[in-house]
């Protein structure tokens, strides 16, 4: 996944220490004015909690702080991205 979010004027992290843990990728403008990315992912047993899991997710960047290192440098634009995935569906909670 990570390799399709690579673009030019854009740096792409992937599990590395921010806030309270570890997010899964971060997504990261060249420009601070533009807007950086952090998603995080959960692998669901079933169809039938895509939408709780992705919401979980959604509520894991918030709760562990993951965009504070952003905002350290100066990133004031900064979304997130709860996604869960089950075999070829996925479900996606933006916050």
């Amino acid at each position: 996944m990570i390799g399709f979010l690579k673009a030019d004027g854009y740096e792409v992290k992937s599990n590395r220490e921010s806030g309270k843990g570890r997010f899964d990728i971060m997504v990261i403008p060249y420009e601070i004015d533009e807007t950086a990315i952090i998603i995080e992912c959960k692998y669901s047993k079933n169809k039938a909690v895509l939408k709780k899991e992705s919401e979980d997710a959604a509520k894991q960047i918030i709760g562990m702080n993951y965009q504070q290192g952003l905002k350290d440098e100066g990133y004031d634009n900064v979304i997130g991205f709860g996604i869960s995935f089950f075999k070829k569906q996925c479900y996606i909670t933006k916050i």
